[in-house]
């Protein structure tokens, strides 16, 4: 593996384990600035719609596990669900962007 690539790994597991903090932070403070808040330029208001769109893991969070420990645990599955499916969209593009300079 190149040591690019190494150190990259390294970073995203530094992620991965500090990922709870964001939950400890919302439980203590609430939500984060912005998240589901409306907008407002002066003249129109948006207001965002729940994400609907089949996410893995909705909220971050296994449905059920309510406790700071459960759900700590959830957001580090939501996190390696997250960092796999962005891998292998990375790759796929590149794998079709390869074929598509091969012909």
């Amino acid at each position: 593996m190149e040591e690019w690539m190494k150190k990259a790994w390294i970073a995203i597991g530094f992620f991965v384990l500090i990922v709870p903090l964001g939950i400890l932070i919302t439980w203590n403070y609430g939500d984060a600035w912005g998240e589901w808040g409306s907008v407002s330029d002066g003249n129109t208001t948006w207001v965002p719609k729940e994400c609907s769109g089949g996410a893995p893991l909705p909220d971050y969070n296994v449905p059920g596990w309510e406790n700071k420990l459960m759900a700590s645990l959830g957001y580090w599955i939501s996190a390696i669900i997250g960092i796999v499916m962005s891998v292998i969209t990375v790759l796929g593009v590149a794998k079709a962007i390869e074929l598509w300079r091969r012909e």
